[in-house]
C-alpha cells in the first residue's frame, strides 16, 4: 500500500498531502481541545512528515516544520500539565525525522539516477553486443552455408545440435536426429565412430567413410572431427565436417583403370616386340647355318647379338611393373651368359660387378648395345685362338648421378696406333656414336695388360627412385 502511495502522480501527491495535513489539524483540535489528550495523536504526524520528505526531499521538510509549529501553537493556546520542553522535543523530532528522511530520499534518488544511467548504459552495451553477436552469427552462418562441405555440431549422445544448409539438404541432418541416422541410415552408432573418440579424448581426427545422401544415393566423404571446449577445457561438443569426394574417387578409379589398361597394352606391345626380335634372331641363326662364308657368319652372329640385347630389354619391360626403370644388373648377367655361349664357352671367364643400377628405356637400350659391342669385340679380338682369359664388366652409380660402365680384358690389347675417335671399325664407331649422341657421355681407353674401356654418362630423370 505504501509503495503504491509513493508511486502516485504529482497532483495526487498534493491531494493526499492536503488530506493528511487537514486530518492532523482536526486531530489536534479534537484530541487537545475536545478530548483534552496531550500526546497520543502526534504519532500520526510522522506519516505526512515521512511522505513529504520522500516525495519532495528537502522541500518536504516544510511539512515537518509546519506540524512542529502546529504542536507548539496548540500547546500555547491550551497549556497542559506536561512541561513545554516535552512538546519542544517532539517538535524537534518531527524536524529531525523529516530532515533525515529527506536526506536519505535525496541519496536514494541519486543512487536511483546512477543506477538508471548505468542500467541504460548496460542495456545499450548489451544491445550493441547482442547486435554484434547477431551480426557475427549471421556472417558465420552465411560462411558455413556458403561452403560446399556439410558442417554438423554433435553433443555427447551424437545428437545433431546445429547443421548448415548443405548438411540439411544433402544429408538430412535435422537438429535433434542422430548423426548415424541422418547420413548413414543406421539404427546404432558406428563401431569405429571418430566423433565419439574425439568427444572422449579431445583429439581431432579424420577418416574416409561412406554414407547415404538424403535422396538415397551412396556417397564417399572425408570426415573431420574437432572438439569444442568450454572455459574449463572440457569437451562440450564435436564439430564434424563432411567433404564429399565421390566424383573425385570415381575419377581416380577411372584413371587407375585406364592406366592399368594402358600398362597392360604397353606390356603386350613389349612382349610382341620381344617375340618379333627373337624371331628375327632365329632367322639370322638359320641363315648363318646355311652359309660357309666366315665373314657372313660373323655378321649374322653380331646382328643376332644386337637383336638379342634389345629383346632382353623388352623382355624386362614386359615382366616389370615399371616401364621407366630397367634393372641393368639382371640384363648384364643375361647378356654375358648369351654372348659366352655363342662366342667362347669355357675359354673366357666373365667377371661381373654390377649392383642396383636402374636406367630408363632411353638409356638402357644404348647402354646395353654398348656393353654388347664391347663384350663381343673382347671375345672376338682380345684373345688369340684357343687362349684362355678373363673379361671384367662392372657398372655402378657414383656421386652426382654418374653411371660408370667399365669393361676390361687381359688379352693382347688394342694396338697403340688405333684411335677410337678416328677408327673405321664399325663396332667402335657404333660404340662412339651411342655413347656421345644418345648417352651424352665420354669414353676412355686404357692399354695396360690388356684393354680397358671406361664409359661415363649422367643418369637421366626417371630412375632416381630405385637408384636412391
Amino acid at each position: 500500500m505504501l509503495q503504491k502511495i509513493l508511486e502516485i502522480g504529482k497532483s495526487y501527491k498534493i491531494a493526499v498531502m492536503g488530506f493528511l495535513l487537514i486530518f492532523c489539524l482536526l486531530a489536534t483540535f479534537y484530541f487537545h481541545f475536545i478530548l483534552k489528550i496531550e500526546i497520543i495523536f502526534t504519532h500520526f504526524f510522522y506519516v505526512p512528515i515521512i511522505l513529504a520528505s520522500l516525495w519532495w526531499s528537502r522541500k518536504g521538510i516544510v511539512v515537518a516544520v509546519f506540524l512542529a509549529s502546529l504542536l507548539l501553537f496548540s500547546h500555547a493556546l491550551r497549556p497542559f500539565e506536561t512541561p513545554l520542553w516535552s512538546d519542544l522535543t517532539r517538535a524537534s523530532m518531527f524536524v529531525v525525522v523529516g530532515t533525515v528522511v529527506a536526506i536519505l530520499s535525496e541519496k536514494r534518488q541519486i543512487l536511483e539516477d546512477k543506477l538508471h544511467a548505468y542500467s541504460k548504459t548496460l542495456e545499450q552495451r548489451v544491445d550493441e553486443r547482442t547486435s554484434a553477436l547477431r551480426e557475427t552469427e549471421e556472417k558465420q552462418r552465411a560462411i558455413l552455408d556458403g561452403i560446399s562441405d556439410a558442417v554438423i555440431v554433435l553433443d555427447e549422445d551424437q545428437n545433431i545440435t546445429w547443421a548448415n544448409d548443405i548438411a540439411v539438404k544433402q544429408y538430412g541432418a535435422v537438429i535433434g536426429r542422430k548423426c548415424y541416422e541422418a547420413y548413414k541410415w543406421l539404427e546404432a552408432p558406428c563401431s569405429d565412430c571418430i566423433a565419439m573418440k574425439t568427444y572422449a579424448d579431445g583429439v581431432a581426427r579424420t577418416s574416409e567413410e561412406e554414407g547415404i545422401l538424403k535422396d538415397g544415393t551412396r556417397a564417399s566423404f572425408i570426415v573431420g572431427c574437432s572438439p569444442v571446449r568450454d572455459s574449463e577445457g572440457e569437451v562440450v561438443s564435436v564439430v564434424e565436417v563432411l567433404h564429399d569426394f565421390t566424383d573425385r574417387k570415381r575419377a581416380e578409379e577411372q584413371v587407375k583403370t585406364s592406366l592399368k589398361e594402358k600398362e597392360e597394352l604397353l606390356g603386350e606391345i613389349h612382349h610382341r616386340v620381344k617375340n618379333n626380335l627373337q624371331i628375327i634372331s632365329s632367322l639370322l641363326d638359320l641363315s648363318s647355318m646355311r652359309t660357309h662364308d666366315l665373314d657372313a657368319i660373323d655378321l649374322f652372329t653380331d646382328a643376332r647379338a644386337k637383336i638379342y640385347t634389345m629383346a632382353l630389354i623388352h623382355s624386362q619391360l614386359y615382366q616389370s611393373t615399371r616401364f621407366d626403370q630397367i634393372d641393368m644388373e639382371s640384363h648384364i648377367h643375361e647378356l654375358v651368359g648369351f654372348l659366352s655361349q655363342i662366342y667362347a664357352a669355357g675359354l673366357i671367364t666373365p667377371v661381373i660387378e654390377c649392383s642396383c643400377v636402374y636406367l630408363p628405356l632411353t638409356q638402357a637400350i644404348p647402354c646395353a648395345l654398348v656393353a654388347n659391342e664391347l663384350f663381343s669385340n673382347a671375345y672376338k679380338h682380345a684373345f688369340k685362338e684357343g687362349q684362355k682369359g678373363t673379361i671384367e664388366i662392372a657398372m655402378k652409380r657414383s656421386a652426382g648421378d654418374t653411371i660408370t660402365l667399365r669393361l676390361k680384358d687381359d688379352g693382347i690389347g688394342i694396338p697403340d696406333d688405333v684411335d677410337i675417335y678416328k677408327t673405321d671399325s664399325l663396332g667402335l664407331k657404333l660404340v662412339r656414336n651411342l655413347v656421345q649422341q644418345q648417352l651424352k657421355g665420354d669414353i676412355q681407353v686404357k692399354r695396360d695388360k690388356g684393354t680397358e674401356f671406361i664409359i661415363e654418362f649422367k643418369l637421366a630423370n626417371g630412375a632416381d627412385e630405385k637408384n636412391a
